[in-house]
């Protein structure tokens, strides 16, 4: 006691820690009084804090809608994908685009749209084909496209744009050769 009188700043640390430990363990009292309330041994405390509700069991959060892989090839599985990724067709294939997403639109469809292009040695580009799909996903999704020309493709190169509402997200170069 004497070495406390000499010191008041230690006191006072000592006395406030001594306080923080009386209320820390009437929480804790408190607490498992709350706990016995909900079983039927008490009162409940006047306020809980609550946790932030959990999604449904099996429900996913919102994630925006992202584009995440571009696959080209000369066909696609039951599950939409390319079945085999290529970069050189031949003037009678068929070009395939699988797109992967993931996440899903906030309230309305989005649109997934895909532009084929024909790629000149000077770098000028000539449409061939464009396709827009209404997609609504609620996780990972893959969305086939596809493009085809009666009498086949001339030798040349080509690319595929992926467009998310309206923005180009990915594209890719292939060509077609015999």
């Amino acid at each position: 006691m004497i070495d406390l009188m000499r010191r008041p700043a230690r006191s006072l640390a000592l006395a406030g820690l001594l306080v923080l430990a009386l209320l820390v363990a009437a929480a804790c009292h408190k607490s498992d009084q709350g706990d016995n309330a909900a079983a039927g041994g008490g009162t409940a405390p006047a306020t809980t804090a609550t946790a932030p509700a959990a999604p449904a069991a099996g429900a996913t959060p919102a994630t925006p809608l992202k584009v995440v892989a571009l696959g080209i090839g000369k066909a696609v599985g039951p599950d939409n994908k390319v079945t085999a990724e290529v970069d050189t067709f031949a003037p009678g294939d068929t070009f395939y685009a699988a797109v992967g997403t993931t996440g899903g639109p906030p309230a309305a469809p989005a649109k997934l749209t895909v532009r084929w292009s024909s790629v000149s040695h000077s770098g000028a580009e000539t449409p061939i084909g464009e396709e827009t799909k209404s997609i609504s996903p609620t996780g990972d999704a893959s969305t086939e496209f596809h493009t085809a020309k009666a009498g086949g493709w001339p030798v040349s190169d080509y690319k595929v744009e992926i467009l998310l509402d309206g923005q180009s997200v990915a594209v890719k170069a292939f060509r077609v050769a015999k």
